[in-house]
Protein backbone atom coordinates (compact mmCIF):
# COMPACT_ATOMS: atom_id res chain seq x y z
CA UNK A 1 0.00 0.00 0.00
CA UNK A 2 1.02 3.48 -1.09
CA UNK A 3 0.86 6.64 1.29
CA UNK A 4 0.80 10.36 -0.08
CA UNK A 5 1.58 13.67 1.22
CA UNK A 6 1.77 17.21 -0.58
CA UNK A 7 4.02 19.52 0.33
CA UNK A 8 4.70 23.41 -0.64
CA UNK A 9 6.82 26.10 -0.98
CA UNK A 10 7.37 28.90 1.68
CA UNK A 11 9.22 31.93 1.70
CA UNK A 12 10.28 34.23 -0.68
CA UNK A 13 10.78 33.16 -4.39
CA UNK A 14 14.86 32.73 -5.02
CA UNK A 15 15.49 31.61 -1.83
CA UNK A 16 12.57 29.26 -1.16
CA UNK A 17 13.71 27.59 -4.48
CA UNK A 18 16.77 26.61 -2.80
CA UNK A 19 14.88 25.64 0.24
CA UNK A 20 11.91 23.55 -1.83
CA UNK A 21 14.82 21.32 -3.14
CA UNK A 22 16.46 20.57 0.01
CA UNK A 23 13.40 19.63 1.26
CA UNK A 24 12.26 17.90 -1.59
CA UNK A 25 15.69 15.90 -1.19
CA UNK A 26 15.36 15.37 2.99
CA UNK A 27 12.11 13.68 2.12
CA UNK A 28 14.18 11.29 -0.53
CA UNK A 29 16.42 10.32 1.82
CA UNK A 30 12.81 9.04 3.69
CA UNK A 31 11.92 7.08 0.50
CA UNK A 32 9.42 9.13 -0.58
CA UNK A 33 9.29 9.66 -4.15
CA UNK A 34 7.93 12.93 -5.75
CA UNK A 35 5.25 12.13 -8.48
CA UNK A 36 4.20 15.30 -9.39
CA UNK A 37 4.74 19.27 -9.15
CA UNK A 38 1.76 21.65 -9.45
CA UNK A 39 2.07 25.45 -9.09
CA UNK A 40 -1.87 26.87 -7.29
CA UNK A 41 -2.59 30.51 -6.98
CA UNK A 42 1.04 30.99 -7.66
CA UNK A 43 2.59 28.48 -4.94
CA UNK A 44 4.71 25.35 -6.06
CA UNK A 45 3.38 22.13 -4.28
CA UNK A 46 4.94 18.67 -4.85
CA UNK A 47 3.04 15.49 -4.47
CA UNK A 48 5.10 12.69 -2.96
CA UNK A 49 4.43 8.90 -2.18
CA UNK A 50 6.14 5.86 -0.58
CA UNK A 51 5.35 2.88 0.82
CA UNK A 52 3.58 2.82 3.87
CA UNK A 53 5.37 1.45 6.71
CA UNK A 54 3.70 -1.32 8.59
CA UNK A 55 3.08 -0.73 12.41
Amino acid sequence: MKEYKIIKQTGTAIKSQQNFEDLINSYAKMDWKLINMLTHRGILKAVIERDKKEE
